[in-house]
This record gives C-alpha cells, structure tokens and sequence, in this order.
C-alpha cells in the first residue's frame, strides 16, 4: 500500500460494490507521480461487518476529510451490497461536502466489454445485458465518445440506463454482462477523475441506487 501521510493530500476515492467483491480505490491529485491505489476485497456478505475497515486500510479514517470526491458504483447488482456502499458514500459526502458521483456497474463495464464487438461496431450504440433466472433481462445501452489518448480513457455515454427490457429483438448488438471488479473500479476512478478535471460539482441528494426489479414496474 502507498505511504498516503501529507496534510497537503486530496483524495479522490472510488466504491464498487455490486458484486461480491468489494473494490476500492484511491488517488492523490496532488501527488499525480503517484498511481492510483487500489484493491479488491474477496468478503461476501460480510460488507456490512468490514466496510469501514476495508476502506481504512486503502486510505487512514484520519485523512478522510482530505476526500474531495467519491464516485459509486450504483447498480444493478448485489442489493444489499449496494445499498450499504451507496449509504456510506452519501454520508460522508454529506458530512465532508464533497461531490459524489454514481455510474451505473453496466456503464464500467463498457470501456472492457466494448472491444468485443465487430470492428465496424466499435462507434456505434450497443447493449450490454444480464439474464436474471425467472425476472428478465437488465440492460443498457452505450456509445463510446471518445478516447482520451494521454490518459488512455474511454468515455462512454450511457445512453439507457439499465433497466427490464420487455424485447430482447431491440437488443443489437449486446454484449453479456461480467464483473471484473479490479478493471471496473479502475474505470470508476477514471471516470471520477475525468468528472474532476471538468470541476463538475455533484450532489449526495441525487445519488440513488438502481433497482431494475423493483416492486415497480420500470419495464421498457
């Protein structure tokens, strides 16, 4: 793990959440020599138990009010997971008064899945979907905007935000969901820093989590 011990220090710190690992990630903007520092925590259900630790080991409690800006992962994927995540963000955005931003996990996973598609596919629309057993299929729909070669980022627009779809036939042409949490919340932090560059300020109160099975019908 880095040495992060400078008072001078601003953190960006990015939570992905939506799958049975927990990755984090953290990046000095003031020290940009330095890499950002990440992991992946392989603890299940036991999120609720080690979320602050988890956290603590990447970046000290005591430098948290050096965080000027945390991304999330918001869904779809694990509900409990999630929802704890998403919480513990919006708290310490709330109490810090930093920007928190959320991405869709379908949305990270788009600058890694995108390269499966065709050649002449590349600039165009796609989708990227999951079967879920006796509920449907989430998805969402993505283009790439542009790669911004210096940083090697891919900024996708998402399109669609994932959701039940009733006709698989408008899905063309998709490509399956997969969690790769240690490249996704790589992307997250990229994504976040991007956002930063731009000085876009986001607020806690707009953060919610994606629940494409809600009780709710949201079916396209």
């Amino acid at each position: 793990m880095q040495n992060l011990n400078t008072s001078k220090s601003q953190y960006l710190l990015a939570l992905h959440s939506c799958s049975n690992s927990f990755g984090i990630a953290v990046k000095d903007i003031q020290n940009p020599e330095k890499k950002t520092n990440s992991e992946v925590f392989q603890i299940g259900r036991a999120l609720s138990n080690k979320l602050f630790s988890c956290i603590e080991k990447i970046l000290p409690k005591k430098l948290w009010k050096q965080i000027i800006r945390i991304s999330v992962a918001k869904g779809p994927g694990s509900f409990t997971s999630t929802r704890l995540t998403l919480s513990m963000a919006r708290t310490i955005s709330q109490q810090i008064n930093c920007s928190l931003d959320s991405f869709s996990s379908f949305h990270l996973m788009a600058p890694r899945l995108h390269k499966n598609l065709e050649k002449n596919e590349i600039n165009n629309t796609f989708w990227i979907k999951d079967v879920l057993p006796r509920r449907g299929i989430v998805a969402g729909k993505y283009q790439l905007i542009k790669l911004h070669e210096t940083s090697n980022f891919y900024e996708f627009s998402e399109l669609v935000s994932p959701q039940l779809i009733r006709n698989e036939k408008e899905l063309i042409p998709s490509i399956d969901a997969s969690y790769d949490i240690e490249k996704d919340i790589i992307a997250l932090m990229n994504f976040s820093q991007y956002y930063h560059n731009l000085k876009v300020k986001s607020n806690w109160e707009k953060v919610l989590p994606i629940y494409p099975t809600s009780p709710i019908d949201n079916k396209k």
